[in-house]
């Protein structure tokens, strides 16, 4: 299975049981993402083709009409077959990398 992202030029493995974004991100694209929990709705593409199972999402983060629409939550979309998306929002995208950062609350 794979995922095209339109505009971008090869298109992207996934692995069994992968959502959209953990694919992406796996293969180096920059994709627009935050929570990853389905509830910032910061992930959402329109699905231009393919078979897909959308897990339990916040309606915060995507609204039954945009859903009518064709619009996904990236990080909540599983691939079951070769699929298509486009990227809503098109301004490029700079990845930088993922690190971790101790930190101490002070104060609430």
């Amino acid at each position: 299975m794979q995922i095209t992202l339109e505009g971008h030029a090869e298109p992207v493995a996934v692995e069994a049981g992968d959502t959209i974004l953990t694919s992406l991100l796996r293969a180096g694209v920059p994709f627009p993402f935050s929570c990853q929990a389905g509830n910032c709705g910061t992930c959402k593409c329109e699905l231009v083709s393919g078979d897909v199972l959308e897990l339990e999402h916040s309606e915060h983060a995507l609204a039954p009409e945009e859903r009518a629409k064709g619009i996904v939550l990236a990080c909540r979309t599983q691939v079951w077959d070769d699929t298509v998306v486009r990227r809503i929002d098109a301004e490029e995208l700079v990845m930088h990398p993922s690190r971790i950062m101790r930190c101490r609350v002070v104060q609430l």
